[in-house]
């Protein structure tokens, strides 16, 4: 058997790597849902930013899938 017969796997990813984006999108999440249930203005306007990093994400990854 030669050497270009056999094929190598590819890398796994570790998990870290593989839990990062969510964890972001987690603490984003959480950071938004408590800054505008105790907030009120500038925190309001906060909140309603780190809301809508979970929503950009899933828009960026259907529009990226096809």
């Amino acid at each position: 058997m030669s050497g270009a017969a056999i094929k190598s796997r590819p890398r796994r990813a570790s998990v870290a790597r593989v839990l990062a984006v969510p964890a972001v999108l987690l603490v984003a999440s959480i950071a938004g849902l408590v800054l505008g249930l105790t907030g009120d203005g500038f925190p309001d306007g906060l909140a309603w930013g780190l809301l809508s990093i979970p929503i950009l994400a899933a828009v960026y990854a259907f529009a990226r899938r096809g």
